[in-house]
């Protein structure tokens, strides 16, 4: 499919669904996710069914938390691809700072993709001081490395923006020029809403405001191995690498259940029903962008975050229920 175009629509039965299951999936979302504000559902490469809630509507774009991670990943691809940087690079040859220390010597770039870097990071304890910090790098740098990088898994938003200052230091113009040109545009995603830190770069891991119907095509995207249309946007080697199980995790809660994580973007052996894999783009609060790729099917769903707070978790289990017990399970498998 040619992502630059709108998605061309059709029906749950010519698309493979049991429409009796979607429809009441749809029906019930609301009720089943009370902050939910969009639903999406694509199979096929087209657009089967959507729902929007709250006051939201098709052209409204979201501020999609963490799942601007998977973004962030593909624009290092990008620039991968054009060969501005290499994902074995050493970390302090691409964003060399004042606030580097002997300890971060061995970190790659591929170990920030990865969420491997060993650096300390909670989000609970340190995104609001970093935020507020007004030094979005030196604060990343300035915690301790308490692991060997490549060795453990520590999710890290901060690391994320480490990601999208390294893309600003590579490429010609800014980041968000950059992601613009190269993949947002080509996409035909005009609606967003990409913020920038106090450094100026574009927030790595978090804060992209998407339409839900454009957050697909991101899904769409990386389904389709890189590919829209007649242009290879992003290598297949990398989309492989992305979406692939790079680091194994086993069970995220209850959102992923044998859980591992490629570049910025998470994956599930079980995360479309029982034996049926999936990855996914996971953003604080039940954003998600969640693809089943032996059923050719891409699902975006959108909720209120905002003062959530210890609720999150369960916010996310009722989305991720609402997706891979309801909208997932009305998609009948395809027939080889």
């Amino acid at each position: 499919m040619d992502l630059s175009q709108v998605w061309a629509t059709s029906t749950p039965a010519a698309e493979g669904f049991d429409g009796n299951l979607l429809e009441a999936a749809f029906a019930d979302a609301d009720e089943a996710v009370p902050n939910l504000r969009a639903l999406v559902a694509v199979r096929n490469g087209r657009l089967v069914e959507e729902a929007y809630f709250g006051g939201m509507h098709p052209d409204s774009a979201f501020d999609m938390r963490s799942v601007t991670k998977t973004v962030t990943a593909l624009l290092v691809g990008l620039a991968s691809d054009r060969g501005f940087l290499d994902p074995d690079d050493l970390m302090r040859d691409r964003l060399p700072h004042p606030s580097l220390r002997a300890e971060h010597d061995a970190i790659r770039v591929r170990d920030l993709l990865t969420m491997t870097s060993g650096m300390q990071w909670s989000d609970d304890e340190h995104f609001g001081p970093w935020v507020r910090s007004g030094r979005p790098v030196a604060y990343v740098l300035d915690l301790p490395v308490i692991a060997p990088p490549g060795r453990r898994f520590i999710y890290n938003t901060g690391g994320s923006h480490l990601l999208t200052a390294i893309v600003e230091n590579v490429v010609d113009g800014s980041a968000l020029e950059f992601a613009e040109r190269e993949l947002l545009e080509p996409l035909g995603i005009t609606n967003k809403r990409w913020p920038l830190m106090q450094d100026s770069v574009i927030v790595g891991g978090a804060a992209l405001a998407l339409r839900a119907r454009d957050a697909a095509k991101i899904g769409q995207l990386l389904l389709q191995g890189g590919r829209s249309g007649s242009r290879q946007i992003v290598s297949r080697a990398w989309v492989e690498a992305q979406i692939g199980r790079l680091v194994a995790l086993g069970d995220i809660g209850y959102v992923l259940r044998d859980a591992g994580y490629g570049y910025q973007t998470w994956s599930d052996r079980q995360g479309g029903g029982d034996d049926v894999s999936a990855f996914t783009m996971w953003g604080y609060g039940g954003q998600f962008v969640w693809v089943v790729p032996d059923r050719q099917l891409v699902v975006v769903a959108q909720t209120h975050w905002r003062g959530t707070g210890d609720f999150d978790g369960r916010q996310a289990d009722a989305v991720a229920d609402l997706v891979v017990r309801r909208v997932i399970e009305a998609a009948r498998p395809i027939r080889s």
